[in-house]
This record gives structure tokens, C-alpha cells and sequence, in this order.
């Protein structure tokens, strides 16, 4: 049975960043006034003892259209008669933010089977009880949990995220690849941390990773927030096409090349 509550509390309710685990609408922005297994010859009879309790005009489904203070109920199963499973309220404590939650099915968030084996190195006694109250909480932990495993096993295969590599502070990063061989460059700009751009260059015939002793590849620029990425990558670009034109790998942005004053590093 739950009670519609008024719009300033459903509305602050609605700003909660983390999604819990196990909560419906209902339980998210009205409140809950029994959770109990009641045994009825039916349906209509199951109702009829409810309106006799909670008033003629309670309703058997949530909807927009109610009011606040009004109260409806929510039938979760017509065949439910194992109380214990389904009644008995659970107590977790999430092993990220602290959090003490509950929920009536004993089914919090845990680590998976893979997760365990490939992301933690297989040592499933050590994390198999861990609990978290919502998603955003257990991928918080498992990529600060990964980072302090791979220091502490050196020359273990770790799985990296590129990202886990993201910073607020940082745009992106210009980065230059030189062919040493025949001094032919390429300028480019990613989102994200120079090495996996540089893996999937890595991965194209342009540069076969059969040839990796001839590349260099360099990160020319951080770019921070407040300046445009590709404005920057544009700069470098041009500046590196005007100083050797015919060995540039660039095609893009070296028409009507401008002026370098109009674009200078910080």
C-alpha cells in the first residue's frame, strides 16, 4: 500500500543521480505503508478487504492522475504464498559508498562469474560477497579495485579501459606520428589517452604493426577545457604542413592555409 506523495518531494526525489537497485516508481517518489501477504479465495475478495481498510476509492495501479495523499495498492502476485521469500525484508550495506539499503528479495548487486575471473585476477573468495546499491556504484569499485591490483601484480595482464583515463579537466590530446624512414608525419586528435588512438592506427594498413621500429608517435598537446580541439589540432596541421608540405600524411586543413598569428599555443 503506498500514499501518492505531494509534488515538492517527488520532484526532489526525481534529482537522485543513482538509480537503486530494486525500487520501483512507487517506492522512488511516494512512500510505502505496509508491504504483507494477505491470503484471499480471490481477487475480488482480496479488493474488497482492502477498500473495507483503506477506503472504497483506493486504487489497484499507480497513475500520474492521483493526487497527493490519495493511497492505491499494488498487487504483486495472485499466487504468492511463500511469505518468507517474498516478505522477508533483507539488510545490505553497499562495499563502495557505505550506503545501508534493503530490499524483499535477497538479490543485491554483486560481482559476476567474469568479472571476478578476468577483471580481479580469479580471486572469487576474497570479492564474492561484495554488494553495491546500485551500478554506478559497483563500476566505481571494480575500476578502483582493477588499478590497485595492477600495482600490486607486476607483469600480470590487467584489463585497461580507455576510460578510466578520462579526465574533466582535459579535452583531448593532438598527438604527431613520424615515419622515421622517410620522415612522413600524420597529426590527429582523440578524446582519449594517446596509446589507444595508437593501438588502432596500430591496427590499419596505413601503420601495419609490423613496421611498429619505424613510427614514432608523440602527444604534441594536451588541449584543456576552454579550448576547441579541433581548432588546435587544425593549428598543428597546418604549422607542421608549412614546414615540410610534401611530407605531410594530412589531407584535411592544408587548403587556404592562414596566417600563423591567427592561431598560436598556449
Amino acid at each position: 500500500i503506498y500514499k501518492v506523495n505531494d509534488v515538492t518531494l517527488t520532484e526532489e526525489e526525481l534529482k537522485m543521480e543513482n538509480e537503486y537497485a530494486f525500487e520501483s516508481i512507487s517506492k522512488r517518489q511516494n512512500t510505502e505503508l505496509v508491504m504483507d501477504c494477505m491470503i484471499c479465495e480471490s481477487r475480488d475478495k482480496f479488493k474488497e478487504t482492502i477498500r473495507d481498510l483503506y477506503g472504497k476509492n483506493i486504487m489497484f495501479a499507480y497513475s500520474r492522475k492521483l493526487k497527493p495523499n490519495d493511497v492505491y495498492c499494488i498487487i504483486i502476485g495472485e499466487h504468492c504464498w511463500n511469505k518468507e521469500k517474498y516478505f522477508t525484508r533483507y539488510d545490505f550495506e553497499c562495499d563502495n559508498c557505505g550506503l545501508k539499503f534493503h530490499s524483499y528479495v535477497n538479490m543485491p548487486i554483486t560481482l559476476s562469474d567474469w568479472e571476478l575471473k578476468w577483471d580481479l585476477l580469479s580471486q572469487t573468495e576474497q570479492y564474492k560477497n561484495k554488494k553495491f546499491c546500485c551500478n554506478q556504484c559497483k563500476n566505481r569499485w571494480l575500476a578502483n579495485e582493477k588499478c590497485k591490483i595492477a600495482q600490486i601484480s607486476d607483469g600480470q595482464n590487467v584489463w585497461v579501459n580507455r576510460g578510466d583515463y578520462k579526465s574533466k579537466d582535459v579535452v583531448g590530446y593532438i598527438y604527431k606520428i613520424t615515419k622515421k624512414s622517410t620522415g612522413e608525419f600524420y597529426i590527429g586528435q582523440t578524446m582519449y589517452e594517446p596509446m589507444f588512438r595508437w593501438a588502432q592506427h596500430l591496427a590499419t594498413d596505413r601503420f601495419d604493426i609490423k613496421g611498429i621500429l619505424d613510427y614514432q608517435y608523440e602527444t604534441i598537446e594536451i588541449v584543456y577545457q576552454g579550448d576547441n580541439i579541433l581548432d588546435r589540432e587544425k593549428y598543428w596541421i597546418q604549422k607542421y604542413y608549412k614546414e615540410n608540405p610534401k611530407l605531410s600524411l594530412n589531407i584535411m586543413q592544408t587548403a587556404n592555409l592562414i596566417d600563423d598569428r591567427q592561431l598560436k599555443i598556449e
